[in-house]
């Protein structure tokens, strides 16, 4: 039987934690209608929105079997509890830097266009991060792939993406950016990892559907 390299529950957590952390800093501007960062509150959104993030969470947690010590991660690092500021270069890094340094964020539709860009790359990013975790630390391809759709549309809700097919996209998203990379035949990967996410792909597909000609 393939043995994954060891990787530690932390690392992990973070690879996890990282784009979730992104989805919400973009969530926060996305929900101030991308008037000015002025008016964003991180710490404000998170309040307004704990409920379904605690219910994102909680599959989160499930997909990678995360220790408690782990999520806290989470909360101590998220920025929100120090009421730190969205920032320009915060945008620029989300957003693949899909608008030249500076950028004009006085414009909304400079804004809009950077929180658009972030939210399809930080999505797909949380989507591989969570198939990621669930190969090497899940409960199972079945149980971990249903928590893993829903995660990514709670997710997607909270950036205010609430059309029936956000997930397909995300999932399609994830397909083409990621799967190439790992999965052609010389991949510094483990082959188990590589069967373990091709059973994933497989298994996503079923639950979300690709949105073509839906």
């Amino acid at each position: 039987m393939d043995q994954y390299a060891p990787v530690s529950e932390t690392s992990i957590g973070y690879d996890v934690f990282s784009p979730l952390w992104g989805v919400l800093e973009l969530a926060a501007v996305a929900s101030s209608r991308m008037e000015s960062l002025r008016h964003v509150s991180l710490a404000q959104f998170v309040a307004d929105n704990r409920e379904e993030l605690d219910d994102l969470l909680g599959a989160v947690r499930r997909v990678g079997r995360f220790s408690d010590e782990t999520m806290v991660i989470f909360e101590e690092q998220g920025g929100w509890n120090v009421e730190r500021q969205v920032t320009v270069e915060y945008l620029m890094m989300y957003s693949g830097c899909i608008e030249s340094y500076p950028p004009d964020i006085g414009d909304p539709t400079v804004l809009r266009h950077m929180v658009q860009a972030g939210s399809d790359l930080q999505l797909a990013t949380f989507m591989h991060a969570l198939v990621s975790a669930a190969a090497v630390r899940g409960p199972g391809v079945e149980s971990a792939s249903a928590l893993i759709a829903s995660a990514v549309r709670k997710a997607s809700s909270l950036l205010g993406i609430r059309d029936e097919r956000a997930s397909a996209d995300v999932f399609r998203m994830w397909r083409v950016k990621f799967l190439p990379d790992i999965l052609r035949p010389d991949a510094p990967v483990r082959e188990g990892f590589k069967g373990a996410v091709r059973q994933y792909e497989r298994a996503l597909e079923g639950l979300v559907g690709p949105s073509r000609g839906s």
